[in-house]
This record gives structure tokens, sequence and C-alpha cells, in this order.
């Protein structure tokens, strides 16, 4: 399967499509607009494309100086365990690293151990607003 990773903006419906895949929308409550609106604004972003449709997808919010953000790293339901989370981690974090920005990022408890085998570590306790 030849998957291409790109910068390459997706389309609205596109990203929407996935982040209704991935049942994340049903918690972010955005319209086709506002998510394409969000993938813009981001510092960077990694779109995966297989045939030419969005099957993955992970960003940077940063202020380009110090902090990196990672969030909004997805891959398609019908398209995981494949590696293509995994290279769309690799790709940020080599982006990151080449502006020499600090890294951070949530993640499920159970992915834990994945990323401490990429060698990062829990550092800090995660808060949300109410």
């Amino acid at each position: 399967m030849e998957i291409r990773y790109d910068t390459e903006l997706p389309t609205e419906d596109s990203i929407y499509e996935l982040y209704e895949n991935l049942d994340w929308n049903q918690y972010l409550q955005l319209s086709k607009e506002q998510l394409l609106t969000a993938m813009k604004q981001s510092w960077y972003a990694i779109y995966a494309y297989h045939d030419n449709r969005l099957i993955g997808t992970g960003r940077i919010v940063s202020d380009g100086m110090i902090n990196a953000y990672l969030c909004g790293l997805g891959v398609h339901t019908d398209y995981r365990s494949n590696g293509i989370g995994s290279e769309i981690f690799r790709l940020l974090v080599e982006h990151c690293k080449k502006y020499n920005l600090h890294l951070q990022f949530f993640c499920e408890e159970q992915l834990v151990p994945y990323y401490e085998n990429k060698n990062f570590k829990v550092f800090a306790v995660g808060m949300t607003g109410a």
C-alpha cells in the first residue's frame, strides 16, 4: 500500500470525514469550516493520503520558539496497524527537533509504554478546564 505523507492541506470534506471516523467530532462539535481553519492555523501538520484519500493526520500547535504541542494524531480505522501513525509521529518529532522546540503531548494511559519506547517520558499531570 502506497501512502503519501504531505503538508498539503486537505479539503474541508476530507478532514471532516476523518474526524467523524475517529469519533473526535462527537466531542469537538465543529463544522467543516472550523476544522479546516484549525488545520490552517496549526504551526505544522502532516497528512497521510492513500490514493488521494485522507487517511491520517497529526499537527503541531506552537509558538515556534520554545514549546510545541502535538495534537490531532489519528489514523482512519480502516488503515490502522500499518505504521501510518508512527510515521506521522516521526515526521512531526523530526520537524520540531529541527527548530529545537520542546515537544509535549497528551496520550491515553495505555499508550504510555508505546511512547516511552520512542524515548518520551511522562513529565506532568494534565488538566482541562470545566
